[in-house]
């Protein structure tokens, strides 16, 4: 088995509201997440997925416990050289009204080679050929009428090639696709999957479309880990993830 590259350690959050109130988000969360992985954070809203991903990347700062990077606590490394770790896809990702290219490598110059990669892999492809303009392609039509209005399924891939262009070591997709019909959603995953081979992912999610493709599921509920293992060995359980399996199955 290969050394965890993180590792979470009684890790508690909480915050004080204006009211004085200090409600707790993460009650002793202990997750090891290893290199190479694919592992699927599960829960209902409120159960503290989004704060966790936001703790691992440094946004928050728990209140107890610490999160280890190979065996060194994350606040040890420098900010920008930890950064840089992370490809992230959020639910409210952002688009600009600039080129397709330039939405995707968000930078003044870029390796074509890279872009078009990642254009392939996020099953961008029939978008950049359909268009006369190429990469060239105004995102909307605020000041271009030749502009484009991407689907929410186009914009969601846009964010994916983004992520898989700057093609960091570790992958955290948070809600990303909760917009979109459980098919669209499956085919976005499965196009994901296939793009991460031998790097770390965390997927970080209510929804159930894509967790048979991970290597390790945690089920978050009240802010801690309440169930962690594969899809088979959870199902088998009996427990919150067959509930909300079975629920959602009607759906897939």
């Amino acid at each position: 088995m290969t050394d965890p590259i993180l590792k979470t350690q009684d890790l508690r959050f909480s915050y004080t509201t204006a009211e004085g109130v200090t409600p707790v988000v993460l009650d002793g969360v202990n997750l090891e997440i290893q290199d190479g992985s694919f592992v699927a954070v599960l829960g209902h809203n409120g159960s503290g997925k989004s704060t966790f991903v936001k703790l691992l990347t440094r946004l928050y700062m728990p209140t107890e416990g610490e999160i280890l990077l190979n065996g060194k606590n994350i606040n040890e490394y420098d900010y920008l050289q930890y950064s840089r770790l992370f490809s992230s896809v959020f639910q409210d990702f952002a688009l600009y009204n600039l080129s397709l290219g330039e939405n995707i490598v968000m930078a003044d110059e870029y390796h074509f080679e890279r872009l078009e990669s990642a254009v392939r892999e996020s099953g961008l492809s029939s978008l950049v050929s359909s268009n006369k303009n190429g990469y060239d392609t105004i995102i909307y039509k605020w000041h271009d009428p030749e502009g484009i209005e991407p689907s929410g399924g186009e914009g969601q891939r846009i964010a994916i090639a983004r992520a898989c262009y700057h093609g960091r070591d570790i992958y955290i997709l948070d809600e990303p696709t909760a917009a979109l019909d459980p098919m669209a959603e499956y085919e976005i995953y499965t196009q994901f999957n296939s793009m991460i081979t031998g790097k770390c992912a965390i997927l970080i999610t209510h929804r159930l479309s894509a967790v048979q493709l991970a290597d390790k599921v945690a089920v978050f509920d009240d802010g801690q880990v309440a169930e962690c293992g594969t899809h088979t060995e959870l199902y088998a359980k009996g427990g919150i993830y067959t509930e909300m399996f079975d629920k959602q199955a009607q759906f897939y």
